[in-house]
């Protein structure tokens, strides 16, 4: 095969070069603009740290005082805060047992008091949903007009919902 001279060697190279340079920077543009685009879409494979669990303590009660509807009203709100506050700890304190659970440690009394926290916890989320049932069913049964006690009835629904999905079926 010929000897093809240096010159002509270089000039089909910087040929081929100024072919590809705009190929390749054509296919790096699309690929930058490609990643920009499905970023949100495909989100991080890394989990974001959660904050540490925290407890809600009991707020300040509405006072039970005034004409009509009022007093009522006042008692059912507290009762739906109770019942909120209860589901919170109880979420609070199921994730630490599972966490000590997980990671074995505490062990032991600490541990056996995490678990009795979690039961205590979870009878007094029933009592205050009990409790709170009741005004709602005590309060339709008195005559308290439909649009003051729809949000009330539906977060009892709320809660009668909740219970059947707590409740193991057979």
């Amino acid at each position: 095969m010929p000897q093809i001279p240096r010159t002509r060697r270089n000039r089909r190279a910087l040929a081929c070069r100024g072919v590809a340079l705009p190929v390749n920077s054509f296919l790096f543009v699309a690929f930058l603009a490609g990643s920009v685009y499905a970023d949100p879409y495909l989100g991080s494979r890394i989990p974001k740290p959660q904050p540490p669990p925290t407890w809600m303590e009991p707020g300040e009660q509405i006072p039970i005082e005034g004409p009509g509807w009022t007093p009522v009203v006042a008692l059912l709100e507290n009762g739906e805060a109770r019942v909120r506050r209860a589901w919170h700890n109880v979420a609070t304190a199921q994730q630490l047992l599972t966490k000590a659970r997980i990671r074995r440690y505490p062990r032991g009394e600490p541990l056996f008091e995490i678990r009795d926290r979690v039961i205590f916890l979870e009878a007094e989320r029933g009592s205050a949903e009990n409790e709170f049932i009741m005004l709602v069913e005590q309060a339709r049964r008195e005559g308290m007009p439909a649009g003051t006690l729809s949000s009330f009835m539906d977060f009892s629904d709320q809660i009668l919902r909740d219970r059947a999905e707590r409740t193991p079926s057979p």
